[in-house]
C-alpha cells in the first residue's frame, strides 16, 4: 500500500470553474505525493462532458462518473465509493470549494499517524476574493474573512474508514455525516487531533442551507432534513456504534443495467394529491407489492385548483383534505430515506412542478 494521500471529492451539479480552481491549487503543491479521486454522483450531460475534459488536464486526478441521476444526492455513498477506489494509506476528505495553499499537502504528510484522525479549521474567503482567485494563481497569500471550526475535512488512515464501514449512508442531502463519522472513529479507538493554523480556504458561494425546505423545486429536498440527519447522528452516538446499522457494505451503487428495469414498470398508479390516497399508497399499498416494478405518478387533482375548492377551504368547509405538492414531495422522499434508500428507485419532479414520477423495483 502506498504512503501517499488520497484526496476524495464527492460532486453533483456544481460549476466546473469552481472545481478547476481547487485542482489548480493542488497543481501548485510543493509535495506531489498525493492523488485525487473525484466521484461524480449523477450529474447530467453536458456537465459531465465538461468535467471529463477538465479531468484530462490534471494527471493526478482519477475521475469516476456514476450514472445515478435518478437517485437522491447521497454524499456519504459517493465518498465511500471514492475511498474504495484508492489504495493509498491515508485519506483526506475534500470539497469542491477547497483551495489548498502551496504547502498544504506537505503539512498533511507531517501529520499522518496510524492511530489518529485530524480535523481542521477552515478559512472562509469573501465574495470579492473568491471572484479573483483565478487571477491570483499563487494561492499563497489568501486572507480569510472568518475562520470556522466545524467542517467535513478530515485526514485519517484508510483502514479507519474500512473499520467503521465508512460514512453512514442514511445521511442524504447535507448535514451530520461528518460528525457522525468522527464519533464512530473515536468509538473504534482512533484519537481525534485538532490542528492549529489554516491548512485550507473555502471558495465563497451563496448558502444552500434551508433554501429549498419550504417549496417544491426540481432539486429534491426534504423539509427539516438537517434535523432528521442530526437525530440519526445522536442515535448512533448514544448507542456507541462503530458501524452504521442497516449498512452491510459501503459505496455500493446501482448499475445502469439494473436501473434500466425502471423503464418498464409492471404496475402503474396515478395518485392525486388527496391526503388519504397518498398516505394509503405509501404506507399500505407499497407493502403489498412484491417482485414488481412500480411507477407511481403523483399529480394535482383538478378540483384542488378550482375556485370552488379555494372558497370552501377559506370558509373551512372542505371535507377532503389535500396535500400541497411540497407535502407530497416530502412524504415520498421520507419513504425513500427510511425504507427504500438502498433499493433500485428513481425520483423525478416535472418541469412544471405539478407532478412527481416515483419508480421502484420491489
Amino acid at each position: 500500500m502506498e504512503e501517499k494521500i488520497a484526496i476524495i471529492y464527492a460532486h453533483r451539479k456544481r460549476d466546473v470553474e469552481r472545481i478547476r480552481l481547487s485542482f489548480e491549487s493542488l497543481k501548485k503543491q510543493s509535495s506531489k505525493n498525493f492523488e485525487v479521486i473525484f466521484v461524480d454522483y449523477g450529474s447530467n450531460a453536458p456537465l459531465t462532458e465538461d468535467l471529463k475534459k477538465l479531468m484530462g488536464e490534471y494527471d493526478f486526478v482519477s475521475p469516476f462518473f456514476l450514472p445515478v441521476p435518478q437517485l437522491l444526492w447521497n454524499k456519504s455513498k459517493a465518498l465511500n465509493y471514492g475511498v474504495l477506489q484508492s489504495k493509498a494509506s491515508y485519506i483526506f476528505i475534500a470539497d469542491v470549494d477547497l483551495i489548498f495553499p502551496p504547502k498544504a499537502i506537505e503539512r498533511l504528510e507531517q501529520l499522518k499517524k496510524p492511530e489518529s484522525f485530524f480535523l481542521f479549521k477552515m478559512g472562509y474567503l469573501d465574495q470579492d476574493t473568491s471572484s479573483n482567485l483565478m487571477e491570483l494563481q499563487g494561492f499563497d497569500d489568501l486572507k480569510a474573512s472568518r475562520v470556522g471550526e466545524v467542517n467535513g475535512m478530515v485526514l485519517a488512515p484508510r483502514g479507519a474508514f474500512l473499520k467503521v464501514n465508512g460514512f453512514d449512508e442514511f445521511f442524504h442531502f447535507y448535514g451530520a455525516e461528518d460528525v457522525d463519522l468522527f464519533s464512530r472513529f473515536e468509538t473504534a479507538g482512533y484519537r481525534e487531533e485538532k490542528t492549529e493554523g489554516l491548512y485550507f480556504f473555502h471558495n465563497w458561494h451563496r448558502s444552500f442551507q434551508g433554501s429549498e425546505d419550504e417549496i417544491v423545486t426540481r432539486n429534491p429536498r426534504i423539509k427539516n432534513i438537517m434535523r432528521i440527519n442530526q437525530e440519526h447522528y445522536f442515535r448512533n452516538k448514544d448507542l456507541g456504534l462503530i458501524k452504521p446499522r442497516r449498512q452491510e457494505g459501503m459505496g455500493e451503487v446501482i448499475g445502469v443495467e439494473r436501473s434500466s428495469r425502471l423503464k418498464e414498470p409492471t404496475c402503474n398508479y396515478i395518485i392525486p394529491n388527496i391526503a388519504a390516497r397518498v398516505e394509503h399508497f405509501l404506507e399500505e399499498e407499497l407493502l403489498t407489492l412484491k417482485e414488481e416494478v412500480i411507477k407511481a405518478e403523483f399529480v394535482i387533482d383538478p378540483y384542488y385548483e378550482t375556485l370552488k375548492y379555494r372558497l370552501k377551504k377559506k370558509l373551512g368547509k372542505q371535507t377532503q383534505p389535500y396535500l400541497s405538492m411540497k407535502e407530497v414531495n416530502d412524504l415520498v422522499l421520507k419513504k425513500i430515506l427510511f425504507n427504500y434508500r438502498d433499493a433500485n428507485y428513481s425520483f423525478k419532479i416535472a418541469k412544471d412542478l405539478k407532478s412527481i414520477d416515483f419508480r421502484i423495483e420491489l
